[in-house]
């Protein structure tokens, strides 16, 4: 049944094409998603690559957001109030990409050496400006491209439920790119590539190619519905973040996701270096991500259901309590002796392959400790199970809270709010990669070590592995309380879109 736009014309039923249409330019997004949250700590300070300082990494990658504070406000309210032929959101799309990929592949694929240079009496790596110069042409496409993109999303669809089915499929193509940049890493592993700058290039290759192909398409075929406003009157960007704040589902909504991106930060900036050095198996790293992504991509049918069932913000709770119950077995594995872990040996798993290849195999895992790895990844499997909930739940939450601000202002205003949204992200991830980066070397954890002839503590190796997933987990299970309070409901709702349509005289109070 078709819905009823803003301004009164009919709305053509979505088609699972324009599902998968809007959401397949989120796969490639994803295949830069990993080289930014994962690798780029371990290219700029691991030993295999630049050997700049983890915490100095750190501290640029928090620093370089500075520009969002400007960029997101200002891309939000401008893609808000564009008219063109072509739609509000479109045309930033298309402009934002080049800049994305250009920041991308120079932040990576850097065009000289780094060397030490010497100004004002310092002597520093000229590595530390390049990373923030490029780290700042690339989150400026990437604001300019994915704000106005998850904008446009959060419109296509005024129904509760459906929402959440958009973001489900947006989520399901994220993990499917998440997963492509997995095996990537493990394809390449058997030619005798497995550095971290290897993987790197490989994927900002398929990015590349990729990337044009389904954003070109998205945009020629997911509509964008032509908007029709009760006010006529422009909200300036100060009053309109007055009104933002007075939105208690949304200002909750943010703070629930904030915190999450925190520990999304921390456990993402850390995870190669507690492979490398805790299970001391970092040549099988790109091994564990594939199946912790086939976990997210399998989940979410079922977390869609849970959402239907108890409402969106329940689900979410359910997901955080599920993420942080197999987050607190992590340490565990760093304390434990790899006796213990004999079981999950490899070598116990290749009896039916050819005695050449179990040969072959055996050599390969020779002195790598195989037995933490695998129960690792079991351990990972069931906690990355959460993840999908965790991504597409607010997302679909973040619709529902536009209809409120609607129905108080008249307006559309969905680019300030996802301003507001990604700023705050941004900056939460930003300060998470921070502070993860700058406590394991406060611990005493040297990147540089050897992990088979360490002069790492098992103390620093511990609380590596603490702050890799006990912490992380507490900064997500700050949004439990939260969430229990929250109270846009999809009764409430209802009674919301009522007042954007007329059907009802005056907004209803939701939390204030």
């Amino acid at each position: 049944m078709a819905e009823q736009a803003a301004g009164g014309a009919q709305r053509k039923p979505l088609t699972k094409f324009t599902y998968m249409s809007y959401a397949a330019p989120a796969a490639p997004l994803a295949l830069a998603g990993l080289p930014l949250s994962v690798y780029l700590p371990v290219i700029y300070a691991d030993s295999d690559g630049f050997g700049l300082s983890l915490t100095a990494v750190g501290l640029i990658l928090m620093l370089s957001r500075i520009s969002d504070v400007f960029t997101d406000p200002l891309i939000g309210y401008q893609s808000d109030r564009w008219r063109t032929r072509w739609g509000r959101r479109k045309p930033w799309v298309l402009i934002g990409t080049p800049i994305f990929a250009l920041g991308m592949w120079l932040l990576f694929v850097p065009p000289f050496e780094f060397s030490d240079v010497s100004t004002f009496g310092f002597t520093f790596s000229n590595g530390y400006v390049w990373l923030f110069g490029t780290l700042t042409i690339f989150f400026l496409g990437a604001t300019i491209k994915d704000l106005p993109f998850t904008a446009w999303g959060a419109e296509l669809s005024n129904n509760y439920n459906e929402r959440t089915l958009i973001m489900s499929w947006k989520e399901v193509f994220t993990v499917g790119g998440a997963l492509v940049s997995a095996f990537v890493p493990a394809i390449i592993l058997f030619f005798g590539y497995d550095k971290p700058t290897e993987a790197v290039f490989a994927l900002l290759v398929v990015m590349c190619i990729t990337m044009p192909i389904v954003n070109i398409n998205c945009l020629m075929t997911v509509p964008e519905w032509p908007v029709a406003e009760k006010k006529a009157q422009r909200i300036k960007i100060i009053d309109g973040l007055k009104v933002a704040a007075s939105n208690k589902p949304f200002m909750l909504l943010v703070a629930v996701f904030a915190a999450g991106s925190i520990g999304s930060a921390m456990t993402n900036s850390l995870s190669f270096f507690f492979v490398k050095h805790v299970l001391v198996a970092g040549e099988l790293y790109g091994l564990y991500l594939a199946p912790y992504f086939v976990c997210q991509i399998a989940a979410v049918p079922l977390w869609f259901k849970l959402s239907r069932r108890v409402g969106k913000h329940k689900a979410t709770m359910w997901a955080v309590g599920w993420y942080a119950l197999w987050s607190s077995f992590i340490p565990l594995i760093a304390i434990t002796p790899g006796a213990w872990y004999t079981i999950f040996e490899v070598t116990n798993f290749i009896g039916i392959l050819p005695a050449s290849t179990q040969a072959s195999a055996v050599e390969y895992f020779e002195g790598i400790g195989t037995g933490k790895f695998l129960f690792f990844i079991v351990i990972m499997c069931l906690k990355g199970s959460a993840i999908g909930a965790l991504s597409a739940l607010p997302l679909s939450m973040f619709a529902d809270v536009l209809d409120v601000d609607t129905a108080q202002t008249g307006k559309r205003r969905a680019g300030e709010f996802m301003a507001i949204w990604s700023m705050t992200r941004k900056g939460a991830y930003a300060f998470g990669t921070f502070i993860g980066l700058a406590l394991v070397e406060f611990w005493g954890f040297d990147a540089l070590a050897d992990p088979r002839d360490t002069n790492n503590t098992a103390f620093a190796l511990l609380m590596l592995a603490c702050t890799y997933s006990v912490i992380p987990a507490i900064f997500k299970f700050i949004g439990m309380p939260l969430l229990w309070i929250y109270p846009l409901t999809e009764d409430k709702l209802r009674d919301v879109q009522g007042v954007i349509g007329g059907q009802v005289p005056t907004p209803p109070a939701v939390g204030h």
